[in-house]
């Protein structure tokens, strides 16, 4: 049976104001941070002011313990920031100016600006899980640092007051702890937060030394920052897998360019709808959607880049092609590449496509596809002059930020394909026929046929969503009955500008039904996000709301 030391703070607040190294709020609270509450309070606590000794042994065990599971109040970062005016400490400076007889000088007048944007919490407790190895070194020091814990008094600034405890915990215990479970990740992706080392404690002592000695004889010395931690990739594990992602502008072929005035655009637009005119309807009626053409046009770029390099035809042929062992020749793996032209959003509407992204499995290393693509011409089947060229854009770009930035609201740009048909026993028919021919027997029976359909959509959205990678904790029928997720779905889009949802096509034949969809998740995800059966060629696009 496993033994966890489980160091739980309890905030007396609701909120935190903790930032990690990038300024930004910090959410769960460090490893580190809970570490250097410990070793404060230790010192507090046996009145240890310049080193600490009684304590030493137990700290140091813990820093050398691993990297724990955190579990964790919900936390919401402010949307927005305030702003504080701190006195800076020169009230020696406003005294000596009253001594003179300025009676008008004040400490307001020296005053330094501070932006804050706390976390608000939605719960109290942090529970800090250490996987425990060795029982009987644990219950050696146990004592010592549920002490500790139990004397500390914030985590983070002054005002994030807090309550301290440790405990030992068996799996079963460890099971029902209640909060969100924050795990390392093995690749290091995720949320990065630092943890202590077997060097941590030593470094913190020497840096409270050179604080006590900052100022000598010699003038003053700053005190050097910590650099004796490690940092981890968090990751909570209802969270999906982030997908590296590279973007690529549409651009004039070179020779277009050559030939227009300097004041031209250097975009090459396309129809999201609509397919351009070299497109092929592979002897079908109707051709594939702009979208679906202009991911064709950059995965066949792709799939020749990797030729080139050597890469083996079998891998172009299922990473990059998505060729399979399924009775259509697509791939039965989601080992693969996504090709995601992305309209253009304005205040208005949604445009024409001007970009691309390229987005892999997680995991994934693309940097080979944005050395090589950069600055290719993109050539239609059949054509031996290029119709666009790629340019790498950068991940800054305003008009990529909406398909990557986080949100809990999502709207699509393209439509999702369905992945099967909600109406195979042809109700939608029946409905429209016998309201035709004077309604129904009763309006509870058009009612509960409606409700059947509904039912049928709204399950195969959620299996879509499945297959793309999203972590049932943000959505899922229990979360929605809930209603802590919402799933709207319709054929007319969601936002201005975009077409109707039939106008789509993945080729020739109509395929599965398409709608437009909107999507709240329980929680904030990250982009890009692409679902549904055309997630690999552009079709189920969503962007932040």
């Amino acid at each position: 049976m496993s033994q966890f030391l489980c160091v739980t703070v309890r905030f007396l607040q609701p909120f935190s104001h903790g930032r990690g190294d990038d300024a930004e709020p910090e959410w769960p609270p460090s490893p580190l941070r809970l570490f250097q509450a410990l070793v404060a309070a230790a010192a507090a606590r046996w009145n240890e002011r310049q080193r600490i000794a009684y304590a030493q042994t137990a700290l140091q065990w813990l820093a050398e313990l691993g990297t724990p599971v955190v579990l964790a109040a919900q936390g919401t970062p402010a949307l927005t920031k305030y702003r504080l005016y701190v006195p800076d400490n020169v009230a020696d400076k406003v005294a000596k100016s009253w001594s003179g007889g300025n009676s008008s000088a004040s400490i307001a007048d020296y005053r330094t600006e501070k932006d804050v944007r706390p976390v608000h919490l939605n719960g109290e407790a942090v529970h800090y899980l250490f996987s425990v190895s060795d029982p009987a070194a644990c219950q050696a020091h146990f004592e010592t640092l549920r002490t500790a814990a139990r004397s500390i008094t914030h985590l983070g600034w002054g005002v994030d007051m807090v309550a301290g405890n440790a405990e030992l915990l068996s799996d079963a215990e460890a099971a029902k702890l209640v909060g969100e479970r924050w795990e390392p990740t093995p690749d290091g992706s995720g949320t990065r937060l630092r943890v202590p080392t077997s060097g941590t404690l030593s470094a913190l002592i020497s840096k409270h030394e050179a604080f006590l000695n900052r100022l000598s004889g010699d003038g003053f010395r700053p005190v050097p920052p910590l650099t004796a931690f490690a940092t981890v990739g968090y990751r909570r594990d209802t969270d999906s897998a982030p997908r590296p992602v590279v973007a690529f502008e549409l651009h004039k072929p070179v020779a277009v360019l050559a030939e227009q005035l300097a004041s031209a655009s250097k975009f090459r637009p396309f129809d999201p709808v609509r397919a351009p005119g070299f497109a092929r309807n592979n002897g079908g009626e109707h051709h594939p959607c702009g979208a679906v053409v202009v991911a064709g046009l950059v995965r066949h770029l792709a799939a020749v880049v990797c030729g080139e390099q050597g890469w083996e035809k079998t891998r172009v042929d299922s990473f990059v092609l998505g060729h399979g062992d399924q009775k259509d020749g697509q791939a039965t793996t989601d080992d693969r590449l996504q090709f995601l032209p992305l309209p253009s959003i304005t205040p208005l509407k949604v445009e024409s496509i001007r970009r691309v992204l390229i987005a892999g499995p997680p995991g994934s290393d693309l940097a080979v596809f944005q050395r090589l693509l950069n600055g290719r011409e993109l050539f239609a089947e059949g054509h031996t002059e290029p119709v666009a060229m790629l340019s790498i854009a950068s991940r800054a770009d305003t008009a990529i930020e909406p398909y990557l930035r986080s949100s809990c609201v999502w709207s699509t740009v393209t439509p999702v394909v369905l992945p099967g048909f909600d109406d195979a026993s042809g109700t939608r028919k029946k409905l429209s026929a016998r309201t035709a021919e004077g309604g129904f027997a009763s309006g509870s029976a058009k009612n509960e046929a409606v409700e059947r359909l509904d039912a049928e959509v709204r399950k195969l959205l959620l299996r879509a969503f499945a297959h793309a990678g999203v972590a049932s904790g943000l959505l899922s029928a229990e979360l929605l009955e809930r209603g802590e997720a919402g799933l709207e779905w319709r054929e007319v889009g969601f936002r201005a500008g975009v077409g109707r949802s039939r106008e789509y096509r993945l080729g020739a034949k109509p395929g599965y039904p398409r709608y437009h969809v909107r999507v709240r998740f329980a929680r904030a995800v990250n982009g890009p996000l692409c679902v549904g059966n055309g997630r690999y060629r552009g079709l189920g696009l969503f962007a932040a709301e």
